[in-house]
């Protein structure tokens, strides 16, 4: 891009009411996928620091938690990716 390419060139707005559907599908797409691997990160933490029995003990109290806030297909779908996440390691 040139220096002055800038000024000429059409403008986008910076926020979600301007993304096309396909954009806002894949940005959706892409923070589940952070969220179950920010989850693993966060189980595998709990498991070096207190233990196997702790971290699941842990792990299902916060699942319940985000069925309740979520729902359950939402916790469903973050365990089905964290697993999908963790097979391909």
């Amino acid at each position: 891009m040139k220096q002055t390419e800038f000024l000429i060139e059409p403008k986008k707005d910076n926020n979600l009411a301007s993304l096309s559907s396909q954009e806002r599908l894949n940005l959706q797409e892409t923070m589940r996928r952070t969220e179950a691997t920010e989850w693993i990160r966060r189980y595998r933490k709990k498991l070096m620091e207190e233990g196997r029995g702790e971290a699941q003990y842990w792990w299902q109290q916060t699942l319940l938690d985000i069925a309740k806030k979520r729902g359950q297909a939402a916790a469903d779908d973050l365990k089905k990716r964290m697993n999908e996440q963790k097979d391909k390691k």
